[in-house]
Protein backbone atom coordinates (compact mmCIF):
# COMPACT_ATOMS: atom_id res chain seq x y z
CA UNK A 1 0.00 0.00 0.00
CA UNK A 2 3.10 2.32 0.86
CA UNK A 3 4.87 1.25 -2.14
CA UNK A 4 0.97 2.23 -4.57
CA UNK A 5 1.03 5.74 -2.53
CA UNK A 6 4.08 6.46 -3.70
CA UNK A 7 3.93 5.42 -7.45
CA UNK A 8 0.62 7.68 -7.66
CA UNK A 9 2.53 10.91 -5.93
CA UNK A 10 4.96 10.22 -8.28
CA UNK A 11 2.59 10.25 -11.30
CA UNK A 12 0.70 13.21 -9.87
CA UNK A 13 4.21 15.18 -9.90
CA UNK A 14 4.97 14.30 -13.67
CA UNK A 15 1.33 15.42 -14.44
CA UNK A 16 1.46 18.46 -13.00
CA UNK A 17 4.58 19.60 -14.39
CA UNK A 18 3.44 18.61 -17.55
CA UNK A 19 0.53 20.72 -17.39
CA UNK A 20 2.66 23.55 -15.65
CA UNK A 21 5.14 23.27 -18.83
CA UNK A 22 2.35 22.95 -21.05
CA UNK A 23 0.39 26.70 -19.36
CA UNK A 24 3.71 28.23 -19.54
CA UNK A 25 4.63 27.72 -22.77
CA UNK A 26 1.13 28.68 -24.52
CA UNK A 27 0.64 31.85 -22.04
CA UNK A 28 3.92 32.80 -20.79
CA UNK A 29 6.62 32.31 -23.25
CA UNK A 30 6.53 35.30 -25.57
CA UNK A 31 5.40 34.70 -29.15
CA UNK A 32 7.56 37.21 -31.30
CA UNK A 33 10.25 35.77 -33.51
CA UNK A 34 13.85 36.40 -32.74
CA UNK A 35 16.12 37.43 -35.34
CA UNK A 36 18.73 34.70 -35.51
CA UNK A 37 21.49 37.12 -35.17
CA UNK A 38 20.00 38.62 -31.47
CA UNK A 39 22.68 36.90 -29.18
CA UNK A 40 24.37 37.40 -25.70
CA UNK A 41 27.34 36.62 -24.36
CA UNK A 42 26.92 35.04 -20.79
CA UNK A 43 30.20 33.71 -18.68
CA UNK A 44 28.94 31.27 -16.13
CA UNK A 45 31.62 30.52 -13.78
CA UNK A 46 32.22 28.21 -11.38
CA UNK A 47 30.58 27.35 -8.48
CA UNK A 48 28.13 30.07 -9.55
CA UNK A 49 24.62 29.51 -6.92
CA UNK A 50 21.07 28.84 -9.61
CA UNK A 51 19.98 31.98 -8.22
CA UNK A 52 22.67 34.05 -9.62
CA UNK A 53 22.72 31.79 -12.85
CA UNK A 54 18.21 32.59 -13.53
CA UNK A 55 19.30 36.57 -12.58
CA UNK A 56 21.43 36.53 -15.14
CA UNK A 57 19.83 35.10 -18.07
CA UNK A 58 16.30 37.04 -16.97
CA UNK A 59 18.87 40.48 -16.69
CA UNK A 60 20.46 39.79 -20.22
CA UNK A 61 16.77 39.06 -21.93
CA UNK A 62 17.97 35.47 -22.47
CA UNK A 63 14.93 34.25 -20.69
CA UNK A 64 11.52 35.11 -19.40
CA UNK A 65 10.42 33.32 -16.78
CA UNK A 66 13.03 32.05 -13.69
CA UNK A 67 10.91 29.86 -12.54
CA UNK A 68 10.10 27.79 -14.94
CA UNK A 69 13.83 27.09 -15.83
CA UNK A 70 14.27 26.52 -11.96
CA UNK A 71 11.45 23.69 -12.54
CA UNK A 72 13.79 22.32 -15.28
CA UNK A 73 16.93 22.19 -13.28
CA UNK A 74 15.06 20.44 -10.31
CA UNK A 75 13.44 17.99 -12.81
CA UNK A 76 16.91 17.04 -14.16
CA UNK A 77 17.82 16.89 -10.71
CA UNK A 78 20.79 19.38 -11.96
CA UNK A 79 21.22 22.04 -9.41
CA UNK A 80 24.59 21.28 -8.90
CA UNK A 81 25.23 19.98 -13.00
CA UNK A 82 25.20 23.43 -14.44
CA UNK A 83 28.12 23.47 -16.58
CA UNK A 84 30.82 26.81 -15.98
CA UNK A 85 31.76 28.98 -19.20
CA UNK A 86 31.20 31.34 -22.06
CA UNK A 87 28.05 30.53 -23.38
CA UNK A 88 26.84 32.25 -26.51
CA UNK A 89 22.83 32.25 -26.51
CA UNK A 90 20.05 33.73 -28.45
CA UNK A 91 17.48 36.61 -26.37
CA UNK A 92 13.70 35.44 -25.66
CA UNK A 93 15.02 31.71 -25.82
CA UNK A 94 12.70 29.40 -24.43
CA UNK A 95 13.78 28.17 -20.61
CA UNK A 96 13.82 24.44 -21.58
CA UNK A 97 16.83 25.35 -24.61
CA UNK A 98 18.18 27.53 -22.34
CA UNK A 99 19.13 25.40 -19.30
CA UNK A 100 19.71 22.12 -21.87
CA UNK A 101 22.19 24.14 -23.43
CA UNK A 102 24.01 25.08 -20.04
CA UNK A 103 22.85 21.44 -18.45
CA UNK A 104 24.87 19.86 -21.42
CA UNK A 105 27.70 22.37 -21.50
CA UNK A 106 27.72 23.97 -25.07
CA UNK A 107 29.70 26.62 -24.57
CA UNK A 108 30.82 29.08 -27.33
CA UNK A 109 33.83 27.52 -29.39
CA UNK A 110 36.04 29.23 -31.53
CA UNK A 111 37.10 27.09 -34.64
CA UNK A 112 40.96 27.77 -34.82
CA UNK A 113 42.88 26.44 -38.06
CA UNK A 114 46.57 25.94 -38.09
CA UNK A 115 47.99 25.72 -41.11
CA UNK A 116 50.62 23.59 -42.32
CA UNK A 117 54.13 25.25 -42.05
CA UNK A 118 53.11 28.04 -39.43
CA UNK A 119 55.83 28.84 -36.85
CA UNK A 120 55.36 29.22 -33.28
CA UNK A 121 55.12 33.16 -34.37
CA UNK A 122 52.67 32.72 -36.49
CA UNK A 123 50.55 30.22 -34.42
CA UNK A 124 50.45 33.11 -31.51
CA UNK A 125 49.39 35.85 -33.88
CA UNK A 126 46.60 33.32 -34.57
CA UNK A 127 45.85 32.57 -31.14
CA UNK A 128 45.67 36.29 -30.61
CA UNK A 129 43.31 37.19 -33.46
CA UNK A 130 40.54 34.73 -31.15
CA UNK A 131 41.97 35.33 -28.04
CA UNK A 132 43.08 37.75 -25.24
CA UNK A 133 46.20 35.69 -25.28
CA UNK A 134 50.07 37.77 -23.84
CA UNK A 135 52.73 36.90 -25.85
CA UNK A 136 54.91 36.45 -22.85
CA UNK A 137 53.19 34.09 -21.07
CA UNK A 138 52.61 32.29 -24.40
CA UNK A 139 56.28 32.02 -25.02
CA UNK A 140 56.76 31.28 -21.39
CA UNK A 141 54.54 28.29 -21.90
CA UNK A 142 56.01 26.72 -25.41
CA UNK A 143 59.28 26.85 -23.74
CA UNK A 144 58.46 25.53 -20.39
CA UNK A 145 60.81 22.81 -19.34
CA UNK A 146 58.53 20.39 -17.74
CA UNK A 147 56.49 20.62 -20.97
CA UNK A 148 58.90 19.97 -23.09
CA UNK A 149 60.39 16.58 -21.18
CA UNK A 150 56.38 15.48 -20.74
CA UNK A 151 56.86 15.81 -25.19
CA UNK A 152 60.43 14.33 -25.40
CA UNK A 153 61.49 18.12 -26.90
CA UNK A 154 65.23 17.93 -26.52
CA UNK A 155 65.67 21.37 -27.18
CA UNK A 156 63.98 25.16 -25.94
CA UNK A 157 60.88 25.20 -27.27
CA UNK A 158 58.54 23.55 -28.89
CA UNK A 159 58.86 24.64 -32.42
CA UNK A 160 57.56 22.29 -34.96
CA UNK A 161 55.32 20.31 -32.47
CA UNK A 162 52.15 21.83 -32.21
CA UNK A 163 49.82 19.85 -34.71
CA UNK A 164 48.49 21.86 -38.04
CA UNK A 165 44.87 21.18 -37.80
CA UNK A 166 41.45 22.50 -36.97
CA UNK A 167 40.71 23.25 -33.04
CA UNK A 168 37.54 24.58 -30.97
CA UNK A 169 38.12 26.26 -28.37
CA UNK A 170 36.26 28.25 -26.00
CA UNK A 171 36.98 31.67 -24.23
CA UNK A 172 37.96 30.76 -20.91
CA UNK A 173 40.47 28.25 -21.58
CA UNK A 174 43.85 29.30 -20.83
CA UNK A 175 46.43 28.99 -23.06
CA UNK A 176 48.21 26.43 -21.68
CA UNK A 177 45.20 23.66 -22.70
CA UNK A 178 45.19 25.57 -25.95
CA UNK A 179 49.09 24.24 -26.21
CA UNK A 180 48.49 21.18 -24.43
CA UNK A 181 46.19 20.16 -26.98
CA UNK A 182 48.11 20.87 -29.64
CA UNK A 183 51.17 19.11 -28.56
CA UNK A 184 49.30 15.81 -27.49
CA UNK A 185 47.45 16.15 -30.97
CA UNK A 186 50.86 15.84 -32.68
CA UNK A 187 51.93 13.02 -30.20
CA UNK A 188 48.74 11.08 -30.97
CA UNK A 189 49.28 11.54 -34.52
CA UNK A 190 53.03 10.77 -34.85
CA UNK A 191 54.18 8.48 -32.17
CA UNK A 192 57.85 7.32 -31.64
CA UNK A 193 57.33 3.98 -33.23
CA UNK A 194 56.87 5.46 -36.62
CA UNK A 195 60.44 7.10 -36.71
CA UNK A 196 63.30 4.30 -37.40
CA UNK A 197 66.43 4.97 -37.10
CA UNK A 198 67.74 5.48 -41.06
CA UNK A 199 71.35 5.21 -42.58
CA UNK A 200 71.80 8.47 -41.27
CA UNK A 201 70.60 7.99 -37.71
CA UNK A 202 67.99 9.91 -37.52
CA UNK A 203 66.31 10.93 -34.31
CA UNK A 204 62.78 11.86 -34.48
CA UNK A 205 63.82 15.95 -33.75
CA UNK A 206 66.21 15.37 -36.50
CA UNK A 207 63.14 14.01 -38.73
CA UNK A 208 60.90 16.54 -37.83
CA UNK A 209 63.78 19.56 -38.51
CA UNK A 210 63.74 17.92 -41.75
CA UNK A 211 60.19 17.84 -42.59
CA UNK A 212 59.91 21.19 -41.49
CA UNK A 213 61.90 22.41 -44.35
CA UNK A 214 60.34 20.36 -46.90
CA UNK A 215 57.12 21.67 -45.58
CA UNK A 216 58.69 25.42 -46.27
CA UNK A 217 60.59 24.19 -49.44
CA UNK A 218 57.64 22.34 -51.64
CA UNK A 219 54.22 23.97 -52.53
CA UNK A 220 53.40 20.33 -54.12
CA UNK A 221 52.76 17.19 -52.22
CA UNK A 222 54.20 15.49 -55.19
CA UNK A 223 57.57 17.11 -55.16
CA UNK A 224 58.39 16.90 -51.48
CA UNK A 225 59.84 13.32 -51.58
CA UNK A 226 62.27 14.57 -54.33
CA UNK A 227 62.92 17.45 -52.23
CA UNK A 228 63.73 14.92 -49.63
CA UNK A 229 65.76 12.81 -51.42
CA UNK A 230 67.85 16.04 -52.16
CA UNK A 231 68.52 16.56 -48.27
CA UNK A 232 70.02 13.15 -47.85
CA UNK A 233 72.14 13.43 -50.65
CA UNK A 234 73.61 16.28 -49.54
CA UNK A 235 74.06 15.18 -46.16
CA UNK A 236 75.55 11.68 -46.83
CA UNK A 237 77.70 14.01 -48.99
CA UNK A 238 78.97 16.19 -46.46
CA UNK A 239 77.47 19.43 -48.91
CA UNK A 240 75.47 22.09 -47.12
CA UNK A 241 71.67 21.97 -47.29
CA UNK A 242 71.76 25.12 -48.62
CA UNK A 243 68.00 25.20 -47.80
CA UNK A 244 66.24 28.89 -48.22
CA UNK A 245 63.72 28.90 -45.47
CA UNK A 246 66.19 28.13 -42.72
CA UNK A 247 67.70 31.90 -44.05
CA UNK A 248 64.27 33.22 -43.99
CA UNK A 249 63.98 31.92 -40.23
CA UNK A 250 66.94 33.25 -39.38
CA UNK A 251 65.73 36.72 -40.43
CA UNK A 252 62.67 36.66 -38.85
CA UNK A 253 60.98 36.54 -42.31
CA UNK A 254 58.20 34.55 -43.78
CA UNK A 255 57.96 35.54 -47.26
CA UNK A 256 60.23 38.00 -49.78
CA UNK A 257 63.55 37.68 -52.10
CA UNK A 258 67.02 36.90 -50.26
CA UNK A 259 70.06 38.92 -51.28
CA UNK A 260 73.46 37.50 -51.43
CA UNK A 261 73.85 39.53 -48.29
CA UNK A 262 70.74 37.84 -46.37
CA UNK A 263 73.04 34.74 -47.29
CA UNK A 264 75.52 35.54 -45.55
CA UNK A 265 73.88 36.03 -42.16
CA UNK A 266 75.41 34.52 -38.94
CA UNK A 267 72.83 32.41 -37.54
CA UNK A 268 73.11 28.66 -37.12
CA UNK A 269 70.08 28.55 -39.06
CA UNK A 270 71.97 29.58 -41.91
CA UNK A 271 72.68 25.76 -43.86
CA UNK A 272 74.22 27.77 -46.70
CA UNK A 273 77.33 28.50 -44.11
CA UNK A 274 76.46 25.68 -41.46
CA UNK A 275 77.05 21.98 -42.85
CA UNK A 276 73.66 19.26 -41.41
CA UNK A 277 70.59 20.36 -40.39
CA UNK A 278 69.16 23.40 -38.27
CA UNK A 279 69.41 22.96 -34.47
CA UNK A 280 64.83 22.83 -34.29
CA UNK A 281 62.56 23.11 -36.95
CA UNK A 282 61.38 26.06 -38.32
CA UNK A 283 57.48 25.08 -38.56
CA UNK A 284 55.24 22.39 -37.68
CA UNK A 285 54.76 20.31 -40.59
CA UNK A 286 51.80 18.22 -42.43
CA UNK A 287 51.81 14.84 -42.55
CA UNK A 288 52.97 14.67 -45.96
CA UNK A 289 56.35 16.34 -45.13
CA UNK A 290 56.81 14.04 -42.01
CA UNK A 291 56.64 11.05 -44.45
CA UNK A 292 58.85 12.41 -47.35
CA UNK A 293 61.33 12.82 -44.37
CA UNK A 294 60.76 9.72 -43.34
CA UNK A 295 60.48 7.74 -47.34
CA UNK A 296 62.43 10.02 -49.57
CA UNK A 297 62.55 8.95 -53.34
CA UNK A 298 66.26 7.49 -54.03
CA UNK A 299 67.95 9.63 -56.64
CA UNK A 300 70.88 11.49 -57.86
CA UNK A 301 69.77 14.92 -57.83
CA UNK A 302 71.43 17.35 -55.57
CA UNK A 303 69.86 20.70 -56.40
CA UNK A 304 66.64 21.97 -57.55
CA UNK A 305 65.76 25.68 -58.49
CA UNK A 306 62.39 27.15 -58.09
CA UNK A 307 60.59 27.67 -62.06
CA UNK A 308 58.55 30.51 -60.14
CA UNK A 309 55.39 28.39 -60.86
CA UNK A 310 55.02 26.36 -57.18
CA UNK A 311 57.26 23.48 -59.36
CA UNK A 312 60.97 23.17 -59.02
CA UNK A 313 63.61 21.89 -61.81
CA UNK A 314 65.96 19.26 -60.60
CA UNK A 315 69.61 18.94 -61.18
CA UNK A 316 72.23 15.79 -60.73
CA UNK A 317 75.66 18.51 -60.79
CA UNK A 318 76.13 22.08 -60.35
CA UNK A 319 76.72 23.29 -63.93
CA UNK A 320 73.12 21.98 -64.77
CA UNK A 321 71.88 23.63 -61.97
CA UNK A 322 73.28 27.23 -63.14
CA UNK A 323 71.52 26.04 -66.51
CA UNK A 324 68.55 25.71 -65.00
CA UNK A 325 68.77 29.05 -62.78
CA UNK A 326 69.85 31.19 -66.12
CA UNK A 327 66.61 29.43 -67.84
CA UNK A 328 64.62 30.75 -65.31
CA UNK A 329 65.95 34.33 -65.21
CA UNK A 330 65.30 34.87 -68.64
CA UNK A 331 61.40 34.28 -68.00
Amino acid sequence: MKNFKKYFLFLIFLISGFLFMKINYTYILPSKKVEPNEYKKINIKKGMKLNDIQKMLLDSGIIKNPKLFKFFVKIYNADKKLKSGIYLLTENLNEFDAFYKIYKGKVLQKKIIIPEGFTLKQIYRRLKENFNIDSLEFFKIVSDKKILERYNIPKENCEGFLMPETYFFTDDMKPEEMIIKMLSQFDQSYPESIFKSNELKFTKYEYIILASLIEKEAKLDSEKYLISGVYYNRLKKGINLQCCATVFYALGRESGKLTYKDLEINSPYNTYKNPGLPPTPICSPGPVSIDAALNPVKHDYLFYVSNGDGTHTFTKNYRDHLKAQRKNDKK
